[in-house]
């Protein structure tokens, strides 16, 4: 028979914020090239991660995304999707 581990391990916590942990290592990676490549391209791969994530909160269920989950799923899109689309304009924008 098989045990299921506990609600409150670590492991368990990971699981049920996969989609957040996933977008927090991605955000760690995205801060290493800013400081060590170019500010610029982070701010377009930051942008990218932001639509990323709006695309995840409109299709997977609340369940799945976790604490990515704050207001309601057309809010949560719409808000992340301007977050993205600004972002990206001011990164790619010269001399700002």
């Amino acid at each position: 028979m098989l045990e299921r581990c506990s609600p409150t391990t670590l492991a368990a916590a990971f699981q049920r914020q996969a989609v957040l942990t996933l977008a927090l290592c991605a955000l760690g990676v995205i801060m290493v090239i800013a400081v060590l490549a170019s500010v610029p391209l982070a701010g377009l791969l930051l942008a990218a991660l932001l639509a990323v994530l709006a695309v995840l909160r409109a299709v997977l269920p609340v369940r799945a995304v976790g604490a990515l989950a704050v207001r309601s799923r057309g809010l949560d899109v719409v808000v992340l999707l301007m977050l993205a689309v600004s972002l990206a304009v001011l990164s790619a924008s010269p001399n700002l």
